[in-house]
C-alpha cells in the first residue's frame, strides 16, 4: 500500500530511485573533490620541484662564480654570477658580482653597482670597503677616505673585529702609498693597540710602521715579539734592522746576532741575509770603537785617543785634497789647535771635561768633513755613524 507524506505519495520504486540519485551525486561530488585535490597536490609538487630546481641551478652557478672569483678569473665569474642572480636574486650574490666587475677592471660599472647597493645599506662594511678601493683606484682620495672610515664604522658579517683590523691596515697601506706617513702611523698604532697577542699580526703591523717611517714605533713592536720564547726570525731581523737605523747598535748587534745564529728561513731572501750580516759586522765594529761610559777609565781613554787620531787624520786629508775646503773647515782647525799637541791617556782619565771635548770634536769633524769631502771609508765611516746618534749607540 502506498504511503502518504506531506501530500506526496512515493512508491517504493521512486524512493529507491531517489536514493540511487543521491548516492550517485555524492559519489560524483567526492570524485570531483578528489580530482581537485590530486591536481592541487600535483601542481604544488611541480611548483616545488621547479623552485628547488631554480635554487639548485642558482646555487650551482653561484658556486662556480665564487670559485672563478677566488681563482683570479673575474671575467668568468661575472657570467656565472649573473646566471645565479637570474635564478635566485640575492644581495650576497649582487655584492660578489660587483666585486667581480671591479676585479675585472670594469671600474665604472662596478662603482655604479656598489653605489646602488650602498644607497640601500650605507652602513654595510663590505660595500664601503669596495667603494673605498674603487675610489682609490680612480685617485679620488676624499671618497676613498670616506668609505674606508665608513667601513671601519660599519657592520660586518662574521668576525667584524678581524675584518675591521684588516680594513685599518689596508687604509694604512693606502696612506703610505700616498706618502701620508703621519695619518698612516696613527692608523697603525690604533691597530697595534687593538691587536691580539699574535706574533704574525704584530709582525705585519711592525713592517707597515717601517714603511710609514715610524721606525721607533716599529722597533718597539718588534722587540715585544723578540721578548717571547723562540721568537720568529723575522722579528729578530726587524728589530736589528730598525735599531740599526736608529743608531742603537748594541740592540742591533744583539738582535741580528740572535737571528743569524739560528737557521734562517728558506723564505728569507738571500739579499736580506747578506744585508743582515753586513749590519751585524758594522754594529759590532762600532761597539768595539765607541768609548762607552761603562768601560774602565783607562780603556775608555784608550779608545778616545784612537778615534782622536783617526778624526785628526781625516781632517788633514780632507783639507789637503780639497783646495776649497780650508775656509769651511777653519772653525774645526781652530778647535783642534786648542787641544794639547800630545794627548795622553792619563790626561783624559784625570780630566773628564777633556774627554767630552775631544769626543764631541771627533763627531763634529766626521760630520763636517763628510759634507765637504764626501762619504768616508773605514773607521771614519763608523765614526760618522756614531756621530749621527752618539747617545743612542749603547741604548738598551
Amino acid at each position: 500500500m502506498a504511503t502518504m507524506h506531506a501530500g506526496t505519495i512515493l512508491t517504493p520504486e521512486e524512493r529507491l530511485a531517489r536514493r540511487r540519485l543521491i548516492l550517485r551525486d555524492a559519489v560524483s561530488l567526492i570524485s570531483l573533490f578528489l580530482i581537485t585535490a590530486i591536481l592541487f597536490i600535483l601542481t604544488l609538487l611541480l611548483f616545488r620541484s621547479f623552485t628547488n630546481h631554480r635554487q639548485e641551478l642558482g646555487a650551482r652557478w653561484k658556486t662556480r662564480g665564487e670559485a672563478a672569483l677566488h681563482a683570479g678569473h673575474p671575467e668568468i665569474a661575472i657570467d656565472d654570477l649573473r646566471s645565479a642572480l637570474a635564478y635566485v636574486p640575492s644581495r650576497d650574490t649582487e655584492i660578489e658580482l660587483a666585486t667581480a666587475l671591479a676585479d675585472a677592471g670594469k671600474t665604472q660599472e662596478a662603482t655604479v653597482y656598489f653605489t646602488t647597493l650602498w644607497e640601500s645599506a650605507p652602513g654595510d662594511g663590505t660595500i664601503n670597503l669596495q667603494l673605498a678601493r674603487l675610489a682609490a683606484k680612480e685617485g679620488n682620495e676624499s671618497q676613498a677616505l670616506f668609505h674606508y672610515q665608513s667601513a671601519l664604522d660599519g657592520t660586518w658579517q662574521g668576525n667584524g673585529y678581524d675584518r675591521r683590523r684588516e680594513v685599518r691596515l689596508e687604509l694604512a697601506r693606502y696612506l703610505i702609498s700616498r706618502r701620508e706617513f703621519n695619518p698612516a702611523r696613527t692608523q697603525l698604532l690604533i691597530a697595534a693597540g687593538n691587536a691580539p697577542d699574535n706574533p704574525a699580526i704584530k709582525l705585519k703591523i711592525a713592517g707597515l710602521l717601517e714603511q710609514a717611517t715610524a721606525i721607533q714605533d716599529a722597533l718597539g713592536l718588534y722587540r715585544s715579539i723578540t721578548a717571547l720564547r723562540n721568537p720568529p726570525v723575522a722579528a729578530l731581523l726587524g728589530a736589528g734592522r730598525t735599531a740599526f737605523a736608529l743608531g742603537m747598535y748594541r740592540v742591533a748587534a744583539d738582535s741580528l746576532g740572535r737571528a743569524l745564529a739560528t737557521p734562517l728561513d728558506a723564505q728569507v731572501p738571500e739579499n736580506e741575509k747578506v744585508t743582515a750580516r753586513n749590519m751585524l759586522d758594522t754594529a759590532q765594529n762600532i761597539l768595539l770603537l765607541y768609548p762607552a761610559f761603562d768601560l774602565a777609565p783607562w780603556n775608555r781613554a784608550k779608545r778616545i785617543l784612537a778615534i782622536e787620531r783617526t778624526a785628526r787624520q781625516r781632517l788633514t786629508d780632507c783639507a789637503s785634497s780639497n783646495p776649497a775646503a780650508p775656509p769651511k773647515l777653519a772653525g774645526l782647525v781652530s778647535r783642534w789647535d786648542q787641544l794639547p799637541t800630545q794627548l795622553t791617556r792619563r790626561q783624559l782619565e784625570q780630566q773628564p771635561p777633556m774627554e767630552q771635548t775631544v769626543t764631541q770634536l771627533v763627531w763634529d769633524t766626521e760630520t763636517l768633513t763628510a759634507q765637504v769631502c764626501g762619504p768616508p771609508a773605514g773607521n771614519d765611516a763608523l765614526l760618522l755613524r756614531i756621530a749621527q746618534h752618539p747617545a743612542a749607540v749603547e741604548q738598551e
